[in-house]
């Protein structure tokens, strides 16, 4: 039996609706059930000073590795929900690619047994397109999907093979499920470090052409106009990808686009040292490239923010930059890096930013909308805009700590995720003068 609580006075932002007033929220049990101004408190309430808050609908992130099943020292379904119940998630789409791989029947049930006993929040499985990752035999599509696969993707290892590639999105398309995109042409990318230009010439380091990125969202682009199929690019990077959905979109196609928090506020030209936890995939690009990105998500052209939450082991990052793992954490710095460059810049309102997170997100997997309605499900994140407040790996949730954000100072803080009704995060300090116990 969970508390009731009453959320007063707080801003709702609520993008499904287009609501954004300061009102009262009352949780009673899984369910919002009741909306207004002054609500009474009742006896065994818990009552919750929102003023100067955000609530919003509980965040999803389309794009996250949570590595359980055979890399539990990386990150594991509790850890990872954890992270993301931090960051104000209360639904995750975990990739495939683990060990073993998400590519039959008896794993894909071994998965769904853990997330039901470990995960904090929602977590939806995604499975592989082709077995093993290997890009030639597809996987049974159909039985995963009625297993409870979300979508399909080689994400890290991206399909080269074209006819692999439409019969593949035939398949989803009678599973009436999405792929989700990792484009990257791995004979143009091969070997290569970071960004190509002037920063990889002057560390000696060998570079990430865009044509690696560009000519695999062009080709498969192509694949989608024959099939009319859904599918979707994730962590876009480059100016030239953006537009290459935008006129894709144009054409009427059924694709659909993500950035990530660390491609909207970093560019090649930040990277410090040979720190590897600046190492990822896509690379980090131009300001050019950046600003390209922050205008797709202004004018629709990319549909949500994804974090590709990417853990590893300290061993994994701590070898020469050349061989290091690739990818960094974001499930709890996704929020306050992309408030302070998107809203904060003046790019995007309150209400158009967290719709990347929440309503303009759950359509690109047909996910049910997030909503702040009477009797929508009480998933809710508790934002305090203002909030100034240093990151610090060490006091994270995650098991990884291969972030480049370590340290930073930062305005804007998820302080409490509930998740159906059940306070699943809590900033004890930020809440301390805020929290009225129940009488």
């Amino acid at each position: 039996m969970t508390t009731p609580y009453v959320l007063q006075g707080g801003l709702v932002l609520d993008p499904a609706s287009k609501q954004e007033s300061v009102m009262d929220l009352r949780l009673d049990g899984d369910r919002i059930v009741a909306l207004g101004g002054n609500l009474e408190v009742k006896p065994g309430d818990t009552a919750i000073d929102a003023r100067g808050l955000w609530i919003c609908p509980g965040f999803i992130d389309l794009h996250c590795h949570l590595r359980d099943l055979g890399q539990k020292d990386k990150e594991d379904i509790e850890t990872g929900t954890r992270a993301a119940a931090a960051g104000g998630y209360t639904t995750v789409v975990a990739m495939a690619n683990t060990e073993p791989p998400v590519d039959n029947a008896a794993t894909l049930s071994v998965l769904l047994n853990r997330i039901a006993d470990r995960a904090h929040i929602e977590v939806l499985p995604v499975a592989c397109v082709t077995k093993g990752m290997e890009g030639a035999e597809l996987t049974n599509m159909v039985e995963l999907a009625e297993m409870g696969a979300v979508a399909f993707s080689d994400d890290g290892l991206p399909i080269s093979n074209m006819a692999v590639l439409r019969r593949a999105l035939e398949y989803a398309r009678l599973s009436e499920r999405v792929i989700i995109s990792h484009a990257e042409d791995r004979d143009l990318c091969q070997g290569g470090i970071i960004h190509e230009g002037a920063r990889a010439t002057a560390m000696g380091l060998s570079g990430i052409p865009i044509a690696g990125e560009t000519v695999a969202i062009a080709r498969e682009i192509e694949i989608v106009r024959s099939t009319n199929s859904p599918y979707h690019f994730t962590h876009l990077s480059c100016a030239q990808s953006v537009e290459l959905v935008r006129r894709a979109k144009a054409d009427g196609l059924p694709v659909t686009a993500d950035a990530t928090p660390h491609h909207l506020t970093l560019t090649v030209d930040q990277i410090q040292g040979w720190d590897a936890n600046y190492k990822m995939k896509p690379p980090l690009r131009t300001q050019i490239d950046q600003e390209a990105l922050i205008a797709g998500l202004k004018d629709g052209t990319l549909d949500a923010i994804a974090t590709d939450h990417a853990p590893h082991t300290r061993q994994d990052k701590c070898r020469p930059l050349e061989e290091a793992s690739v990818g960094v954490i974001g499930l709890e710095t996704a929020l306050a890096l992309t408030l302070e460059r998107l809203v904060g810049a003046g790019h995007l309102r309150p209400l158009e930013f967290i719709a990347l997170f929440t309503s303009k997100a759950a359509p690109v997997l047909d996910l049910p909308q997030p909503s702040l309605q009477i009797d929508s499900t009480a998933n809710i994140a508790i934002v305090d805009p203002a909030l100034r407040w240093t990151y610090s790996t060490s006091t994270g949730q995650s098991r990884s700590h291969n972030s480049p954000f370590h340290g930073r100072l930062l305005t804007g803080k998820n302080i409490l995720t509930f998740y159906q009704g059940r306070p699943v995060f809590t900033d004890k300090q930020a809440l301390q003068n805020r929290l009225k116990e129940p009488v």
